[in-house]
Parts: structure tokens; sequence; C-alpha cells
């Protein structure tokens, strides 16, 4: 008698399982479930920021869920979801973070249906709140010569630190991107950058202004003198003896610290603290980009051309700059009115006329 044909994945229920599970041995600790096998996916096949964004919002979720006992497959469902939707909301959440992580148990649902966690998806009919733009006010002039002031060209760091700011301010890139620029895909002579987003995963050429270029080739200038001298260091702890030691630079990277070693985007964003709590005005990297979008809209450039300087994967995030320029447009005030060159009729005002001056 032939065996039985065992059932496929998909058409076992998983109804009892639970969505999280420890499972503790004498030398190991592994998770187990359908949570933890999405965010591996996560993890292995998106950008850092977008897996972490995954990962916060379904650990809060399971947190919610396990203090109420709704730990299993089969207890994941609308009601469950809408249970933390209002729980999100008398936390006094906003409304762009109850999106945000509604938007997440969404994919997740998803998946769950895909994989053959669940029989379909399961949020299929949950409504997610629609997001509100966000709203910045551009980076004044005077700030930013400001925050330019604060650095000596003349210095390896000065030098550094006016370059980078150059970048954020005339390319709009991200945190992530400026850091990990590499030093030959810098054209100068091309006025290019070459540049690579873990975001969307694809690599993208921006152009440089000439401000941006000059500012940059005076940091390389900076940085290879810097380099090329030794520097004094401390030969052990406790000890104010010195010795002269060459330094070394060790990344391909453009931008660098004074060890050699590549710029962390934590490094960029302390930076712009530091400089934030000299100016009394707060800067942080993403402001520029912001910043930098929204004047190109302004300035009437193709929206096809900024989608792709800024990494737009779509025009919906490039629309939205768009968007908000033209209301900054429409409370721009004339130069000059349309009706300055022509006479207008003025009102006749009440009462006798003036008598003439006399002669």
């Amino acid at each position: 008698m032939p065996g039985r044909r065992p059932k496929r994945w998909q058409d076992v229920d998983h109804s009892d399982e639970p969505l999280l599970e420890h499972v503790v041995g004498s030398k190991s600790h592994q998770l187990r479930g359908p949570i933890p096998e999405f965010l591996a996916k996560k993890a292995a096949e998106r950008a850092p920021k977008t897996y972490e964004w995954y990962r916060e919002s379904l650990t809060q979720l399971w947190t919610f869920l396990e203090e109420r006992g709704l730990t299993t497959v089969g207890q994941f469902d609308e009601h469950a979801v809408n249970l933390f939707r209002r729980h999100l909301r008398e936390r006094g959440v906003s409304d762009n973070t109850l999106s945000n992580r509604l938007r997440a148990i969404k994919a997740f649902a998803r998946w769950l249906g895909q994989r053959g966690w669940t029989q379909g998806n399961v949020l299929a009919d949950l409504k997610v709140p629609q997001s509100t733009r966000p709203r910045f006010d551009l980076i004044a002039d005077e700030t930013r010569g400001n925050l330019f002031a604060l650095y000596h060209p003349d210095t390896f760091l000065g030098s550094r630190n006016l370059a980078m700011l150059a970048v954020l301010s005339d390319t709009g890139l991200r945190r992530e991107e400026v850091v990990n620029l590499l030093t030959k895909n810098v054209e100068l002579d091309s006025h290019v950058l070459k540049v690579y987003s873990d975001k969307t995963e694809e690599w993208r050429y921006v152009p440089l202004t000439d401000e941006a270029v000059a500012l940059v080739r005076t940091y390389l200038r900076r940085r290879e003198s810097f380099f090329g001298r030794s520097a004094r260091r401390r030969i052990g702890p406790g000890t104010e003896e010195r010795e002269r030691v060459p330094r070394r630079l060790q990344s391909d990277h453009l931008f660098v610290t004074c060890e050699g070693t590549p710029l962390t985007p934590h490094s960029l964003s302390h930076l712009l603290r530091r400089a934030s709590k000299q100016l009394g005005v707060r800067i942080h990297p993403h402001l520029f980009r912001h910043d930098w979008i929204t004047r190109k809209a302004l300035d009437g450039e193709n929206p096809s051309l900024v989608r792709r300087w800024a990494g737009h994967k779509t025009f919906v995030m490039t629309d939205a700059y768009f968007d908000l320029a033209e209301e900054m447009l429409g409370a721009v005030k004339p130069k000059r009115s349309v009706l300055s060159s022509v006479a207008l009729p003025t009102a006749r005002k009440r009462g006798r006329p003036p008598k003439a001056a006399g002669r």
C-alpha cells in the first residue's frame, strides 16, 4: 500500500502556532515563528533603516499582543490590529507614526498569506490613515552662512566639514550617501558625483556645482597634506612622552576621520547637533535634502530630473516637494505689479475739492 503523500506547507493549518517563539537550548537561543522569519527576510533584502522600521513596528505589535494573550497566528486578525491601533492613539502617537506602524503590519500580513501561514491576507480590508505631508522651513541664507563660518578652510577638519556641508547643500544626498561616497566616484573635472543608495539599491549621477567643487578640491589638498605628515602620539598610557608616528589614510572614502577611517552617519549627525547648539537653530542632515529638493522645485527644475538626482523610486515623494513649492510660490509677493504702468482711476473723495494754491 503506497504511503500517504505529505501535505504541502500551504495546506497545513498554522492557526495554533505562535507568532514568535523562544527556543532555548543549553548553548543556544533561537527565535522561531512568522515574525522572526519575516524580519530575517527584510534584514537580508532591504536597507538597514527600512529593516529597522519593520522590526520596531512588529516588536511593538508583539509586545501589545503578548500582554493580552493574543500570541498565535490564528489570533492575528483585523480586530487585534484595531485594538493595537486604539492603543497607539491612546498613547498620543502622531498620525504619521500610526500610519507607518500600520503599513509595516499590513506588509507583514500580506507576506503571511503569500508564505502560507494564513489563508490569504487577513488584513486586506484594514484601512490605513493617510500620512500628512511633513512641514519644514527652508534653510535661511543667513543661517547657512553662519554655519559655514564655524569652520576654517586652512585645517584638515575644517576643510572636510566645509566640503561635506557643500555636498549636502548642493546635491540633496542622504546622510548615508554622503559618508559612503568613494573618492574615485567624485569626478571633479566633470562636476559629477556617482552615488549608491542602500535604500533604493541603485546607482545614480548627481551634478556638483562650481562652489561645491572648489570646497572639495580644497579639502582633498588639506587631506593629502595632513596624511603626508607624521603625528606626535603618547608612547603609552599615563605618560607624557611622545614619539613621531606616520599617519595613514586607511580608506578609499571621500570623507574620513583624523585616523584615516571612514566617517559614519552618526558622526555627521553629531557634527550638525554641535553646530545647532552653537547657532541656536536646529539643523540635521535630512533638512539639507528637504531644502535642496524644494529649492529645485521653486527654480522650475524638471521634476523628472529632480526625481533622478534625489534618488526617489517614484514620483509620489517628488510631487510632495513640488506641491509644497507651489504653496510657497503662492505666498511670494511679486517684485513688480502688472498694473504699475497703467493709469488707474482713483475714488473721488467726499467734500469740496481743495483750492488751487496761489501763485
